[in-house]
């Protein structure tokens, strides 16, 4: 049975873990941050955006990958994990080195529906360009962590998120404060990183595998791989999945376009306190993934009552946590961004904004956790539904507010936004334990 002390076991290593995935874009901030001006890190943020488009977008295998694996374990049907995540690999592969095949048509369409000063897009630009070539080592990575995630290894996620974020900084460093290549230096510097991450991810993974004593000759069989009765499940989770990522992509990247369209200072700003929030958002995900991995394993064993105190013992600690980070945002935020930024103007401006950016944690922490919740157990339709409903909400609370408290306005949206996903996802969780009951 579940208790608190097996969900803080599995979830702490993911805390540490989640932390560092976001450290990667606070990392390459901080650093044009120290060596640049708005223009760097408003480049950056744009850069970043677009690659967010197609990196996030492809969120979808991490999740996947996940909740079958999860359902596998709990069901005894060891082989199959296996299949999924070399399943979702190939697709990883496939659609990464399709992203550096176009890359330059991905550019040059992007940076024509982005609204920046021409210096910031130029910079943008550079960015994205060196970013992409770490793509599919980047996608292969969501594979190899849903799959540590959904089989309970929590703490291999963390060790090879750890040697990302080393190596990234100190790649960016040697590229940015070293060298002066700018935003080239940074992107430069985490793709490298990303494909050292992956390598070791993926032995680890091998080796993981090996000692659970799952054999690799069934490997080789296509016709298992290729099975059409798993592959329906799959391909109809990820294309909700996909959708989904789709819709929550353009949320984020309206933000950010919003910021852009009303100076390079205040873009700035908001793309330093959206290091704040992606870095909560990634810390309570650990709640989410763990919530994920237990979901799954409820389904597979087709227990109700498994499902409930999965949710109940893993929310007890998200909300605390959240309440927590929500706290820490609002006292010690200003002393991170007196001593991260060295352009005074954007530093003022981030500071007028903060007290917006404290008040994510607690209002976004439920549509994380129910995120986990449906991810586990692979109702990817209800995730696909919410984010377009809450999308729509979001662009139409923005139209009105913004207009009406300019960047104040940018937040209030942006805040109702997560509210949105929390309501509409509690919407589709009675559907849940109805499925789960009438398969017993």
């Amino acid at each position: 049975m579940l208790t608190r002390k097996r969900v803080f076991a599995l979830t702490w290593p993911m805390i540490f873990a989640n932390a560092l995935i976001p450290l990667v874009g606070v990392i390459d901030t901080a650093v044009i941050g120290l060596s640049g001006d708005a223009s760097d890190i408003g480049g950056v943020a744009l850069g970043g955006a677009v690659f967010a488009v197609f990196y996030w977008s492809i969120y979808f295998l991490r999740q996947s990958v996940t909740g079958f694996t999860a359902q596998a374990m709990g069901a005894g049907k060891l082989q199959e994990s296996q299949l999924t995540v070399l399943r979702a690999l190939l697709i990883a592969m496939i659609v990464g080195f399709a992203f550096i095949a176009l890359k330059s048509q991905i550019v040059s369409l992007s940076f024509a529906v982005l609204q920046g000063s021409e210096a910031v897009e130029s910079k943008g630009v550079a960015y994205v360009t060196a970013r992409f070539w770490g793509a599919p080592a980047a996608l292969g990575l969501f594979a190899v962590t849903g799959w540590f995630i959904g089989a309970g290894h929590m703490h291999i996620a963390l060790v090879v998120q750890a040697f990302l974020a080393v190596i990234n900084g100190a790649l960016d460093i040697w590229f940015v404060l070293g060298l002066g290549w700018g935003p080239t230096g940074v992107a430069a510097g985490t793709a490298i990183a990303e494909w050292f991450a992956f390598v070791l991810g993926l032995a680890l993974m091998l080796k993981t595998m090996r000692r659970a004593g799952m054999g690799f000759e069934h490997l080789a069989s296509w016709e298992q791989l290729f099975d059409p009765t798993a592959l329906k499940p799959l391909f109809a989770v990820n294309l909700d999945l996909f959708v989904r990522s789709i819709f929550m992509v353009i949320g984020f990247n309206w933000f950010i376009n919003a910021g852009a369209r009303q100076s390079d200072v205040v873009l700035a700003a908001n793309q330093v306190l959206l290091q704040f929030i992606v870095v909560w958002a990634f810390a309570l995900d650990a709640f989410a993934y763990t919530a994920e991995a237990e979901t799954g394993r409820a389904v597979g064993r087709k227990s109700v009552e498994e499902l409930r105190r999965a949710i109940r013992l893993t929310s007890e600690f998200a909300f605390i946590c959240a309440l927590g980070f929500s706290i820490i945002t609002l006292l010690g935020g200003g002393w991170v961004i007196r001593h991260l930024l060295a352009d005074k103007l954007v530093v003022e401006a981030a500071l007028t904004y903060l007290p917006w950016c404290a008040g994510v944690p607690m209002l976004g922490v439920w549509a994380w956790q129910l995120d986990g919740v449906f991810t586990g157990a692979t109702r990817s339709a209800v995730m696909r539904n919410s984010a377009i409903t809450s999308l729509l909400i979001y662009l139409a609370l923005d139209a009105v507010l913004a207009p009406m408290g300019g960047n104040h306005g940018v937040w209030a949206a942006f805040l109702s936004y997560y509210l949105a996903r929390g309501i509409t996802m509690s919407l589709g969780y009675p559907a849940l334990e109805r499925s789960v009951q009438q398969n017993p």
